[in-house]
């Protein structure tokens, strides 16, 4: 009978273990961002890269830009793929750009570029 105890108590603490391991939480989702030159002339493209932690793959994330002290969301999205997006962007205007990505309530840091 003690046996029978010992293999259940056993069975027991596996079975316990291995559901706390399944009711861990997933990662909150984030988003990163880069790009590819701090600099840039009018005009010519930047390439903005970034990883997308949490959010599923095909997922559309938008790009935004700071315009005076509120986000204004770009028409362009890219789908994430493996866990990252990229935009390839023409900045029109001169000046400090900063911009940040955005999937639902998941937004990026910002990064700069300035346009020459």
């Amino acid at each position: 009978m003690n046996v029978r105890i010992a293999i259940v108590s056993a069975v027991s603490a596996v079975l316990l273990a291995a559901g706390a391991t399944a009711a861990v939480a997933a990662p909150a989702p984030a988003l990163s961002i880069k790009a590819s030159a701090a600099h840039v002339q009018l005009g010519d493209p930047v390439t903005l890269t970034g990883r997308a932690t949490g959010i599923k793959d095909g997922s559309k994330v938008t790009l935004q830009i700071k315009n005076g002290k509120k986000w204004q969301t770009l028409p362009e999205t890219a789908k994430v793929k493996k866990g990252a997006y990229k935009f390839a962007e023409k900045l029109d205007d001169k000046g400090v750009a900063v911009l940040r990505v955005k999937d639902g309530k998941t937004v990026s840091k910002s990064v700069s570029v300035d346009v020459r």
